[in-house]
Order: structure tokens, then sequence, then C-alpha cells
């Protein structure tokens, strides 16, 4: 027989290896959406507003995981399509919610929470702020498939949001929300608790929500995102603030301007004062910066606490005009009487607000000094005092 009659036998070894299955990489998206199928519509939406931050801070775009979303049959894809439909610039929005249609079109199970056509509804908003005004919040409640829910946008004049928290509306109403918070933090509010409409909203609150678009991701904005958990950004919740938002107006709206003549009046308000001027040109020079530079961002001129005017003083003074020593030496009681002026113009409690300035200001000139001898800014400045 020759060898190659002869009948062998199969060598034992490994079957062959199956392939491995390739990881869908949005597995952990989809595991965290559907852990959200039976919770609320206000969770899901905190959790979109993430992700959005997420693929915005990673310069990713949206359309990529829109499209993939949409061709899946998951249920946990059409609740991130659902939740991804409510916060947002108003194409994603929409681009988003025509996805989650397709794929609700295939028999996919909606997520418990969702009700088809709601939309969410302005019931009420208020303003508190601190005693001169540097810090507000702003409530705002609107309703949606029966539940009240609640953004409060924390920001401050000039500098814009700093926090944004999302409350289901307690049963007693916004207002007993805002005097749980005014309570548990002694001396950082006033009492006052301000209704504001729709619209005294929006023009409040979009010029930061554009604002914070426009200047683009930083560090801060990454760590609040997914640094430590105490880290707070309002990167977290700005996209979901910016539906609510948009939501309080109809198409259209413009947020009305400010005169230009209103900084004349306040110059010349500020001169009559009397707060004892130094040097009345020299007051002129500041007063025009000062009231110029709130106009133009739309705010009242009048509106200043330490915050807003120390950033005013480094935005427009130290790094865009020369003084001289002369009128470095007027500035501190120019600055002083400035900030007693405001708090007469504004009806403010006058020993109370005078003794809150006084205990700032010599932060406030301190900062200022310190950001005038900065040689780059004293590089950046291309124009005089007076």
């Amino acid at each position: 027989m020759s060898p190659q009659s002869k009948s062998r036998k199969k060598k034992q070894g490994k079957a062959p290896a199956r392939r491995p299955e390739q990881q869908s990489p949005y597995g952990a998206l989809l595991e965290s959406a559907a852990a959200l199928r039976s919770e609320s519509w206000l969770l899901a939406d905190a959790w979109a507003s993430e992700l959005y931050a997420t693929l915005w801070l990673a310069g990713s775009g949206y359309d990529p995981l829109i499209a993939a979303l949409r061709a899946m049959d998951d249920p946990a894809a059409l609740t991130a399509l659902r939740a991804l439909s409510g916060v947002g610039s108003a194409e994603i929005r929409a681009n988003a919610a025509a996805a989650a249609e397709t794929v609700a079109a295939r028999g996919v199970a909606e997520p418990s929470w969702y009700s088809a056509g709601a939309s969410l509804e302005f019931r009420e908003a208020f303003l508190v702020t601190n005693l001169l005004g540097d810090v507000e919040v702003v409530a705002i409640t609107q309703e949606r498939a029966g539940a009240a829910e609640t953004v409060l946008f924390m920001r401050q004049p000039v500098l814009g949001a700093t926090a944004i928290e999302l409350f289901a509306t307690p049963d007693e109403g916004t207002v007993a929300l805002l005097e749980d918070m005014i309570a548990s933090t002694p001396d950082a509010f006033r009492d006052a608790i301000t209704p504001l409409s729709a619209t005294d909203v929006y023009d409040r609150v979009w010029p930061d929500i554009e604002q914070f678009w426009a200047d683009g991701p930083d560090d801060e904005a990454e760590e609040g995102l997914i640094g430590d958990e105490d880290v707070r950004h309002p990167v977290q919740l700005i996209a979901l603030a910016d539906a609510r938002v948009s939501a309080l107006v109809p198409d259209g709206y413009e947020i009305p301007s400010l005169s230009p003549e209103r900084t004349d009046e306040v110059v010349e308000a500020f001169l009559a004062s009397e707060h004892g001027l130094p040097d009345v040109e020299a007051a002129r020079a500041f007063a025009r910066i000062v009231a110029g530079a709130a106009v133009e961002q739309n705010r009242d001129p009048v509106v200043y606490g330490p915050a807003s005017l120390t950033a005013v003083l480094i935005l427009n003074v130290a790094a865009r005009v020369h003084v001289s020593d002369a009128d470095l030496a007027l500035l501190p009681e120019i600055v002083r009487a400035w900030a007693y002026f405001t708090v007469d113009a504004r009806d403010l409690p006058r020993d109370e607000a005078r003794a809150a300035w006084d205990e700032e200001l010599p932060t406030v000139l301190a900062e200022f000094s310190e950001a005038y001898a900065d040689p780059e800014l004293a590089a950046e400045r291309d124009g005089q005092f007076r």
C-alpha cells in the first residue's frame, strides 16, 4: 500500500479561533441611554446636554452620531435621539427629532417618559441678586407633559454664565425653591425675589449663551465636564439652557437695544452727583469708559458691582488706554465716587451698599493696578484715557 493510500489520522489541535466581534464605538453611550428609558424627561435632557458638551469639546460634530443612531433598531438609540432632540441648537434638535421619528416608524419602543407632541410652556421666572447685583440667579420654570421643571441660570454681568442647575419644580413652586436657596447661603443674596417675563429672561440670559458658544472650549470647561464632580461649570447644561431659553420667545424676536444716548445721560448724572470728584475732566473720561462699556454690552450703565467693575477696568482701561501717572493717582477717588453713585442711582440701601463697596474696593483697585502693570496688556494699549 502506497504511503499516499494510507488513511491518515488527523492531528489533534486547536479549533480555528472565532473572529472577535467588533465592538460598537457607541456601546457605552447606548448602555447609558438604556438606563434612561424608565427615568424622566428631565434626566434625559441633562444626560443629552452633557453628551452635547462632550462632542463640542472634542470638536467631532453631531451629525455622525445622529446618523449612526438613526440606523439602529434599538430602544436605547431611540431614547438617545429623543433626549438629543430636547437640547442644543434648533438645527440639531430638529435633526435628532427627525432621526427619532425614522427609528420609531420601524416599531422601536419609545422611552416611558416620552409624550408625542409635548412642548415646553413658560410658567414663571424670577430674579435673585446679591446686594450690589454682581451675582444673579435667574429661575426659569417651564411645563412639559404635565411636569414642571426649573432651570437656575447663575451669571455675572460682563463675565456671563457661571453655573446652571436643573430641578424638578417642587410642589410649593419656584418661589419656594428660591427661598430655600437664599436661606441655605446666608448673606449671599438679597431677600427680594423679582418676577420676570419670558422676554425679560431671554433679554438677560441669551447673550450669555451666545457668548459661551462663541468663546469656544477652555480648560475649565473640560475640567467641569470630566474632572472632579465637585467642579461646577455651565458647559454641563449649556446645551439644555440654549434650548430652554430659545423657547421663551417667538422666531424672529430681537433683544431691544439700549440707546447710545444712555451713556451721555449717565455721565452727566455722575458729574452732577455730590461725591467730591477730585478732577471733573478725569471723572468724565472714566465715566464715559465704564458707561460706554455697559451700553455696548446692552446693559444699564448704573448696574455695576465689584466683579463687573473690575472686569471693565481691566478689559477697557488696562488693556486699551494709556493713563498718566497723575490720573492713575486720581482713579481711587473717582472709582469710589462712581461706586457710590451707582448705589444712589439704583436706590439700594445706602449705608449697607456703601459699606459693601468699601469692603470690596481695595481688591478692585489692586487687581486693576496689577493688570495695568502687566507688560502684555501695556503692549495692547492704543488709546488715551483723556
